[in-house]
């Protein structure tokens, strides 16, 4: 490891005008700076790293379905999204499911099922003590007695056989019953936390991916992970489209994208004590070093473009805009583009970033309420595509 360490750590001191990283603490604030907004030669209306439009990925809850849930896939389908976001943890019996967490808590009504009661417990997730029930203590057939929910709502099914839980297989075999293949985007979650329970997530996947027939580049898979040594094992067994994901804890109120524990930096840089956080990543020699083991950068949006508040009568307090109140989205103006798509794309990596949605709290003011406006923002910068709550209306912007 300590090769890979040092060339992360000279990536945090080449920091080239994409960032300023701020360290006082334990948090960290990552600073966007102005770009170019990642004009490329060939396409000027969609200056992508293939010069053709943008595509519109589903994020994995579509249309107010829970998350993972066939019906949230068919929704996705319904407004054709190019790729559907699913979600991946390991089960007791060490088979890949479709689920948003390992903690199955809020995600799933686990909490109706008398039965399971006595398995209620206290695990450590990437660092944070959790206290519920957990796929990883139940086999795939226990799971299939439960039904998807979503975290704020009960989801009442339409009937007994509504927003069931899937294995990565039935995914597969899901997606080739349709009139047109979706692609999927997998997203695995927290392998070195199922890697501490004995149950390692890559010879699974890559079983799961070779048994499915999705062996190359051109398949229609991609595999998402915030985790850097579990994209390298998976480079060393398949061609698949591997994708890094950039996280971020917060955004303060002048758009700096704050770095805290765990989501500062990849979980297995914390267990090895790597200092490398995303900020560090998304240096041009960070991009470099993901380039090594990884097709695409998905980075959270504010990465791309942030938003701050407005203080214009000097009162050290944010504007509220439309004067409802409260501060939100809304209450933000948009900033300049960062150069992170320009040197991603000179990296030759493609750009994927997350989470759109229409819902008007989450736009910002320089919108007035137009999530076709957002869209078209951040495809003037040169994304590949975004990851959207609502991919139809994304596809309307392109």
């Amino acid at each position: 490891m300590k090769p890979t360490q040092h060339a992360w750590r000279l990536g945090a001191i080449a920091i080239t005008g994409l960032c300023a990283a701020l360290i006082s603490g334990c948090n960290t604030e990552f600073g966007v700076g102005p770009g170019d907004g990642g004009e490329t030669p060939g396409n000027p209306d969609y200056p992508t790293l293939d010069n053709k439009r943008p595509q519109s990925f589903a994020l994995a809850s579509v249309g107010s379905q829970p998350a993972n849930s066939l019906e949230s896939m068919g929704q996705a389908m319904t407004q054709s999204a190019d790729f559907i976001a699913v979600d991946l943890v390991m089960s007791k019996d060490g088979t890949l499911v479709a689920l948003g967490s390992p903690d199955i808590t809020d995600i799933t009504n686990i909490a109706n099922h008398s039965e399971f009661s006595d398995r209620k417990t206290t695990k450590v997730i990437d660092g944070i003590s959790v206290t519920g029930w957990f796929a990883s203590d139940f086999t795939l057939a226990e799971l299939q007695t439960l039904r998807l929910k979503n975290p704020t709502g009960s989801s009442t099914p339409t009937d007994i056989n509504s927003f069931r839980i899937q294995s990565l297989a039935q995914v597969f075999d899901w997606a080739k019953r349709q009139a047109r293949t979706p692609g999927l985007y997998l997203q695995t979650r927290n392998p070195t936390y199922h890697s501490k329970l004995g149950l390692p997530m890559e010879d699974k996947l890559i079983a799961a991916l070779q048994q499915a027939g999705n062996t190359s580049a051109t398949s229609p898979v991609m595999i998402r992970s915030t985790e850097v040594q579990h994209l390298k094992t998976l480079r060393d067994k398949t061609k698949v489209r591997l994708v890094q994901m950039i996280q971020g804890s917060d955004l303060t109120p002048w758009g700096v994208i704050q770095l805290s524990a765990p989501y500062d930096r990849p979980y297995d840089f914390t267990v090895a004590g790597t200092a490398t956080t995303y900020a560090d990543m998304v240096t041009t020699a960070g991009l470099a070093q993901i380039k090594t083991y990884a097709d695409g950068i998905s980075p959270w949006k504010p990465y791309v473009i942030s938003a701050t508040y407005l203080d214009k009568n000097n009162d050290g307090q944010p504007d509220d805009l439309n004067n409802d109140g409260k501060w939100d989205y809304r209450d933000r103006q948009m900033m300049s583009a960062t150069n992170l798509v320009t040197n991603a794309h000179a990296a030759n990596l493609f750009v994927h970033p997350f989470e759109f949605s229409s819902d008007v709290s989450t736009l910002a003011s320089d919108f007035a309420g137009d999530a076709s406006k957002e869209y078209k923002l951040f495809y003037k910068v040169g994304v590949d595509a975004v990851l959207s709550a609502n991919p139809a209306d994304a596809n309307k912007a392109r």
